[in-house]
């Protein structure tokens, strides 16, 4: 993409370790490139902090190079990999990554892994959606927007650089363009997983200068227990003028795709999938509808230090599993029905066979 002439953009980012050893996160913001980069080295895996560190001197420099957002994550994922054999790095090192890439008031988002971007215009939206096992059942309708959140399997993520082939690398894209007073968020997981919607909210919509509320953001992460290192970058249109000028189609406002908002008025969400008998598909023409906000209940994960990765194949057969419990239960319920009524029969056979016997 090319950078505007007039293109100005205020940006920043901040992190903290947590109550982790050490960090392994990493992020990246280059006004000239007009790209901002945050990226979570898997928990788990060994030398997540270099994979996070490749990831982002890969995108700076291929973006520079080629400006193709996608294919320089793509780049990284073999250059993560790559780094093991030239001695940099450890063997399954990996790292999760969201990056906007801006042309003016305009922007790309990719991502891969559980790494967020949020748009705040007085409402909260989410633009990116997680590569998640959690994320997989929430889509399909087989649980509830509470019950993703407070769920054991939260950690579990199922794509992320460096462990991905590349023909199996899937990159999430989202596109849209800041309008005056807008900010674009992208975090890691460490702020999106113990930080409400409403406490984000409440903090992006402050009069504070950017940084402050950049600052703010990621201490409300550790400051609510949070275990995982955290990482917020903030982004604002300044760019001198108006965003749109020439009134041509190609100059339309971009409005980004939406996976769900929240809007802190009512603290309801809108846009999340209705609930379905687990196993069964969800409407293609489900209406949105709106949902208050969940109460988090935190529910320490299998590992809650660490992200963990999972393979195809064990979504594959998790799958199975959800959809096979249905039948298995419909199985049991139809034996213990049959069982009642021959017991019932047979009593009933017994009664009038025996009956004045029994009786006597």
């Amino acid at each position: 993409m090319k950078q505007q002439s007039d293109a100005r953009w205020l940006a920043c980012g901040d992190t903290d370790v947590g109550r982790r050893e050490h960090n392994e996160d990493a992020f990246f913001v280059d006004d000239a490139l007009g790209l901002m980069v945050v990226a979570d080295g898997v928990g788990g895996h060994q030398a997540g902090e270099v994979a996070s560190q490749v990831t982002c001197e890969v995108l700076a420099r291929d973006v520079q190079r080629i400006g193709d957002l996608e294919g320089a994550i793509r780049s990284a994922n073999l250059e993560v990999r790559d780094a093991v054999a030239a001695g940099r790095g450890k063997a399954g090192m990996a790292t999760t990554v969201v990056a906007a890439q801006f042309d003016g008031s305009r922007y790309e988002l990719a991502w891969v892994g559980d790494s967020r971007a949020y748009l705040w215009d007085g409402q909260l939206k989410l633009l990116t959606r997680d590569h998640s096992y959690v994320e997989s059942l929430l889509e399909k309708g087989q649980i509830t927007f509470a019950e993703a959140r407070n769920h054991p399997r939260k950690n579990v993520i199922v794509q992320a650089i460096g462990l991905q082939d590349e023909d199996k690398l899937r990159v999430g894209q989202n596109r849209g363009q800041l309008k005056a007073g807008d900010t674009l968020v992208l975090c890691s997981d460490g702020l999106s997983d113990v930080v409400d919607c409403d406490r984000l909210a409440a903090i992006l919509a402050r009069q504070e200068p950017l940084e402050q509320r950049c600052h703010e953001l990621v201490q409300a992460a550790v400051q609510n227990g949070g275990r995982d290192n955290v990482t917020v970058v903030l982004v604002q249109w300044a760019g001198s003028g108006s965003p749109v000028a020439s009134g041509t189609a190609a100059d339309a406002p971009l409005e980004p795709n939406v996976v769900w908002r929240y809007d802190p008025g009512t603290g309801d969400y809108h846009g999340l999938p209705e609930l379905v008998q687990p196993g069964l598909p969800v409407a293609d023409d489900a209406a949105a509808v709106a949902a208050p906000a969940p109460r988090r209940a935190r529910v320490a994960p299998r590992s809650p230090e660490t992200t963990q990765m999972m393979s195809a194949d064990e979504m594959a057969g998790l799958r199975r599993v959800a959809l096979e419990l249905p039948a298995k239960q419909r199985r049991r319920r139809i034996v213990r029905l049959t069982l009642v009524a021959l017991l019932a029969l047979s009593a009933a056979a017994a009664w009038f066979v025996f009956g004045p016997t029994v009786g006597a």
